[in-house]
């Protein structure tokens, strides 16, 4: 209940901020990354998971990093929000959290293309579709939905 609670704040500190400015502290990027790092170490240590999910856990952000690195599409803060998310929640929630904001800033999009509010090339803050995506995941684990 805990680590979700302090997910949500820091995912909801770093959407807003993604809102407004445009741009993410970096200090609230390494506090998230840090303390996703320390707690996989921490279960890979204990043996709750084995060191090839841990891994896996990371490369959706690890890929999202690498586009943002190559393309200049998307934002290393993303990247980074996606590993940390990774760290806490595991491979399969990783993916899950990745593919459910993928197909929220899709809907949103087209919706925003459609009536002509944004053009082709508008970015868009992910962060926020990345919380959103979370909160999904966590409320279908919790039965929620």
């Amino acid at each position: 209940m805990w680590r979700e609670l302090v997910t949500f704040v820091w995912l909801l500190a770093l959407s807003v901020s993604d809102i407004r400015e445009k741009k993410v502290p970096v200090w609230l990027l390494w506090v998230g990354f840090m303390t996703g790092a320390g707690i996989l170490l921490y279960r890979a240590a204990a043996g709750e998971t084995d060191p090839m999910q841990a891994v896996s856990a990371l490369l959706p952000g690890a890929a999202l990093l690498l586009l943002a690195a190559g393309t200049k599409k998307a934002g290393c803060a993303d990247g980074i929000v996606l590993m940390a998310i990774g760290a806490l929640e595991g491979d399969r929630g990783c993916l899950a959290v990745c593919f459910g904001s993928l197909v929220l800033i899709a809907l949103l999009s087209g919706v925003l293309l459609a009536l002509k509010r944004v053009r082709r090339n508008t970015k868009l803050p992910f962060i926020p579709f990345l919380t959103a995506g979370w909160l999904i995941l966590i409320c279908g684990k919790s039965g929620i939905l």
